[in-house]
């Protein structure tokens, strides 16, 4: 059973790509990640209405979840690596063999987590994502390319800029991430892909991380909620 009553399905046969030292706070959460950690959360915080039940799929150091739960937010957690201790030891490739049968929640996110999979499995994950989500859904994706970044500070107004450039090959399997963003799958042709599953709400480069591309997303499946404001951010 975990926390909720729920018992627990079928244990995942994903094999671990990362290693628990990988998470290391100067290493993983360094200055940039938390630019990204800071948009995830905002754009969480700007649903409307306000979600009280979240499912972190891939919730590494917690800090999301940390955050959101002082904010009243239940965040439950679904990942296939047992060290990470999540709520629900799950693959998000087939969350519904591998969670209960009907737990949806009011956001579902995946944060760096769907470029661990081959491609192949990215529409797999995007509809066992959309059933899950009651009716959001954030999801970011690293892009592969060269960074630009630009911030100005002026009487008190903050400006930040970041743009990518494609690097000009194949991204390569490098023992952690199948693919990413780039000139071979471009944020246009991955946002359609997810609107065959969702409404796109907004999507945007993280300016103070150019790395991270995020989306905040509606699942067309249903749901009585309304849009959030958008919160902004530069969409190629």
């Amino acid at each position: 059973m975990d926390s909720t009553g729920h018992e627990l399905m079928v244990r995942p046969t994903s094999q671990v790509q990362v290693a628990p030292s990988h998470y290391s706070f100067e290493d993983y959460d360094d200055k940039e990640r938390w630019a990204s950690y800071w948009h995830q959360i905002r754009n969480t915080l700007r649903l409307s209405p306000r979600p009280r039940s979240i499912l972190e799929i891939g919730g590494g150091t917690g800090l999301y979840r940390s955050y959101l739960a002082h904010q009243g937010i239940d965040v439950r957690t679904a990942d296939i690596d047992d060290s990470r201790k999540p709520d629900y030891l799950a693959d998000v490739r087939d969350l519904d063999r591998t969670l209960p049968a009907g737990l949806r929640f009011d956001a579902v996110v995946a944060f760096q987590v769907l470029e661990h999979l081959p491609f192949e499995a990215l529409d797999d994950c995007l509809a066992g994502i959309a059933r899950r989500a009651d009716p959001y859904a954030l999801i970011s994706l690293p892009y592969h390319g060269w960074a630009f970044r630009l911030a100005l500070r002026i009487a008190g107004l903050k400006l930040s800029w970041g743009c990518k450039l494609w690097k000009p090959w194949r991204f390569k399997f490098d023992g952690e991430h199948h693919w990413e963003l780039g000139w071979q799958h471009t944020p246009r042709s991955i946002t359609r892909r997810m609107e065959r599953h969702f409404q796109v709400i907004d999507r945007f480069l993280v300016p103070e991380n150019p790395y991270h591309y995020l989306w905040v997303l509606r699942t067309r499946l249903g749901g009585s909620a309304s849009g959030p404001a958008p919160a902004g951010g530069a969409s190629p």
